[in-house]
């Protein structure tokens, strides 16, 4: 790729190592915060065929502690919000 000037410009992306199982799950990408948990979020959020909101609400209540701290709970809350403005106040 060139800018106007004709200097190419090469773009990368890291990628995580592949595992022996070869599962996705088996993987994080930034961090290990759901590595470590029991039942990953995007597991239970998969098999329960949650909604974006519902997702987010799961994912940061999960993570919050390891990760973002009170960031978190302020994304649960938004998120929580917005699932009641859709679900009972836009019709």
């Amino acid at each position: 790729m060139s800018d106007p000037k004709g200097v190419s410009a090469e773009y990368t992306i890291d990628l995580p190592e592949p595992t022996l199982s070869g599962r996705a799950l088996d993987v994080q990408v930034g961090g290990g915060h759901y590595k470590d948990m029991a039942i990953q979020p995007i597991e239970f959020i998969m098999k329960n065929n949650l909604n974006y909101c519902q997702a987010n609400i799961i994912k940061y209540a999960c993570r919050y502690k390891e990760k973002n701290g009170e960031e978190d709970l302020q994304k649960i809350k938004h998120y929580v919000e917005l699932l009641i403005d859709m679900e009972y106040r836009d019709g």
